[in-house]
């Protein structure tokens, strides 16, 4: 019984040795000097980075907001929801990962996997406590600038944040070991937790250490804080369990969009993260109807055939709508900063819904095997994501209001700003659907003194959509000062502008 794990912890023993002898390897004295970097740097840059940041903040317009009496609850509420969409993300990159080579070689021999994925299941713990303590700092600095909180309020709300992120790390496992039926079931769940713990009063888990309006906020960060090292304990005794079919196919499309994204193909980095679809098979595609109504519902049973991917993209959207809502109820670069955050967003959870008008694209020069050429493919397949994105836009708006206190007067805003965003950026993703290979005339070298600029033409070639629906979004957010027919307009002239934009880029193609 004790001759396999010897023999196993013997092979990694040399494997370990032979990693460490090549070039690149960093002894301890290396990876000591740079904890302490870290550390250090921590100490002198990011300390008084977030204390400025919270000075900053402190601001008539976005305290409030934070004082809020629901805000307890609506951290909570975003960490659950934050939790299902780990959940779901681990199905296609899980925390516990290597490269392809190490998965072949260290995962899928006799070695206990345990003994081989810790160190990348850390690295993604990390990741975890960072994301979830950096805001909760941030919170927490701007009430105690304020004057609202006392500095040890600070420590407890960091402390449950760390416990929080460990806790979304073991989502995030959690994801990568269910199968589909469990992990949409524990994604379901946590995404019902949420809308729960808005409903309940007082804050609970994170909500329970919230700064202002937490009960009992040390017992709740240390709750919180002992959960979460229990449950990264669970996660290092269940990596022995992690199949080795899902780790192979995980590593090997992480190599692949790492490989894609450093050549600048972000669409194709982007799309091998798309799960084959796996559900709705007998769901009938065509039907009778209006030509519209037929193309809207192929989108439909598309988006139904990927329930995951659709749920993300949903989720993704009603946030990002509600940061760009929430853009009307600030003033100052705040406005700006949380528009141009929102915008972002919704841009990226908007490709969820565009795979028609891809497809669209993609069929120029083909046969017309459905009868329409392929512009007007492209044509028909924007009217269910226009729809769907509209209306997701509207809730989000709406929801943003609510859970800003009802502010008197701001709700038509709050509510049509990202709905009328939503058409534009769904019209730009036509626009950058046929865009086409980038021309080699960008690559061309440029010296100047500083070296060889050719990469910003190619990164602003690569990046001009999100450029250009930051720039829609800045516009209506402009516009928007001026009245609500203002804003209609501009958001009417800035789709009549996108569409003449994808229509000369599909002519372009074709000829």
């Amino acid at each position: 019984m004790s001759a396999a794990p010897a023999a196993a912890s013997g092979s990694l023993t040399a494997v370990r040795e032979v990693w460490a002898q090549r070039s690149q390897a960093r002894t301890r004295g290396d990876v000591l000097y740079l904890v302490y970097v870290l550390a250090l740097s921590v100490l002198i840059f990011g300390a008084p980075v977030i204390r400025a940041a919270g000075t900053a903040l402190s601001r008539p317009d976005v305290v409030p907001f934070l004082i809020a009496s629901g805000a307890p609850q609506t951290s909570t509420a975003i960490t659950l929801v934050g939790g299902a969409g780990l959940v779901l993300l681990g199905a296609v990159r899980g925390p516990a990962l290597l490269s392809p080579f190490f998965t072949a070689s260290l995962a899928s021999s006799a070695i206990p996997r345990r003994s081989v994925l810790w160190r990348p299941l850390l690295r993604s713990l990390a990741v975890t406590v960072l994301v979830a303590v950096i805001p909760a700092v941030l919170i927490a600095a701007t009430l105690e600038s304020a004057g609202h909180v006392e500095l040890g309020a600070v420590g407890w709300f960091a402390l449950a944040a760390a416990g929080a992120g460990s806790l979304l790390c073991a989502a995030w496992f959690a994801g990568q070991l269910l199968g589909s039926a469990g992990r949409r079931l524990l994604a379901v769940a946590l995404v019902l937790l949420g809308v729960g713990a808005l409903m309940l009063p007082g804050g609970i888990g994170l909500g329970g250490a919230y700064p202002v309006g937490g009960q009992r906020p040390g017992l709740s960060a240390v709750v919180l804080c002992v959960a979460g090292i229990l449950a990264v304990g669970a996660v290092m005794l269940l990596l022995d369990r992690l199949r080795g079919a899902v780790l192979q196919e995980q590593a090997a499309r992480w190599e692949s969009a790492t490989i894609s994204a450093t050549t600048m193909d972000l669409s194709g980095a982007a799309g091998f993260f798309q799960p084959a679809p796996a559900a709705g098979r007998r769901l009938p595609a065509i039907g009778a109807g209006p030509l519209a109504v037929l193309y809207a519902r192929r989108d439909l049973v598309a988006w139904l055939r990927s329930p995951e991917r659709t749920v993300v993209g949903v989720i993704a959207s009603l946030l990002s709508a509600a940061a760009v809502a929430g853009s009307t109820l600030f003033t100052g670069p705040l406005a700006w900063f949380v528009l141009l955050l929102g915008t972002l967003g919704l841009w990226l959870a908007s490709g969820t819904f565009v795979d028609g008008i891809r497809h669209g694209v993609h069929t120029l020069g083909a046969p017309q095997l459905f009868g329409q050429s392929a512009a007007v493919q492209v044509l028909l397949h924007l009217t269910a994501p226009v729809v769907l994105l509209t209306a997701l836009g509207a809730l989000g708006g709406l929801g943003a209001w609510i859970a800003a206190g009802a502010v008197p007067g701001a709700v038509l805003l709050a509510v049509l700003l990202p709905a009328v965003l939503a058409p534009v950026l769904i019209i730009g993703r036509a626009r950058d659907a046929a865009k086409g290979p980038m021309p080699l005339s960008l690559s061309t070298p440029m010296p100047t003194p500083q070296g060889d600029v050719s990469v910003l033409p190619m990164l602003a070639w690569l990046s001009d959509a999100i450029l250009l629906a930051l720039g829609v979004g800045a516009l209506l957010l402009a516009s928007s000062s001026s009245g609500v027919l203002w804003l209609i307009g501009a958001g009417a002239a800035a789709s009549a502008l996108m569409g003449l934009m994808a229509r000369m880029r599909l002519r372009a193609l074709v000829s």
